[in-house]
């Protein structure tokens, strides 16, 4: 029973990775957006998934992940892409930092994925090697003269 329940929720979350991935690669054949390092990807993807869906006629038309990316291109950093965002309607959040949270909480293997990425980068330490026992202290000599 319970290995039933477990592979069921296992195929629904690779169904819902797949359908995720799927959709994010079928904009993405070549063009700005797989051109960006992973990081970069992450904060285009978060913005790609904070974009409101509103069916109102004057609504603004979200942008596909290559027009995030070159909208990055474009500018200084991912705070202006965002700001830009958000001006036309397309964001509702209060700050990027807000967006990218979460989009790590939604996606939590893309947060792990990342601090993995930085701790590859990082050099190995090697161990701490024990510290030898340090000898006994000598007995000083008896100076002549005094007792």
């Amino acid at each position: 029973m319970r290995m039933v329940r477990t592979s069921r929720l296992l195929l629904v979350a690779f169904v819902t990775l797949a359908a995720f991935a799927t959709n994010a690669l079928a904009q993405t054949s070549g063009g700005a957006f797989s051109k960006l390092s992973p990081g970069q990807q992450k904060i285009a993807q978060a913005l790609f998934e904070a974009q409101t869906q509103s069916t109102a006629p004057n609504a603004p038309k979200p942008l596909t992940l290559d027009e995030i990316a070159m909208k990055k291109k474009g500018h200084e950093g991912w705070g202006e892409v965002f700001k830009e965002m958000k001006k036309q309607g397309l964001v509702s959040q209060k700050n990027l930092g807000e967006v990218v949270s979460s989009f790590e909480r939604r996606h939590p293997e893309t947060a792990k994925a990342d601090k993995m990425d930085k701790k590859v980068d990082k050099a190995d330490k090697p161990e701490k090697m024990e510290k030898p026992d340090k000898p006994d202290k000598m007995e000083r000599p008896e100076k002549p003269g005094r007792r």
